[in-house]
């Protein structure tokens, strides 16, 4: 798994809404959505989760 750090997401980020192009309310829920496809795709409903979110300050941290 890669983890990128908060100015390398902003980068890809801007890249992606530049060259698509796509909103950024739009990308985080294409985000939001990928990661729920791929949990909901390896694990149960009864599976706990813990989502821990970092200091974003858009809200879509945790938004799904």
């Amino acid at each position: 798994m890669k983890i990128f750090s908060g100015n390398r997401i902003k980068i890809l980020d801007a890249y992606t809404i530049e060259h698509e192009p796509i909103s950024s309310i739009d990308l985080m829920e294409r985000a939001a959505h990928a990661l729920t496809s791929a949990i909901v795709a390896r694990w149960t409903a009864q599976t706990p989760v813990t989502v821990f979110a970092g200091p974003g300050n858009n809200g879509g941290d945790a938004w799904q």
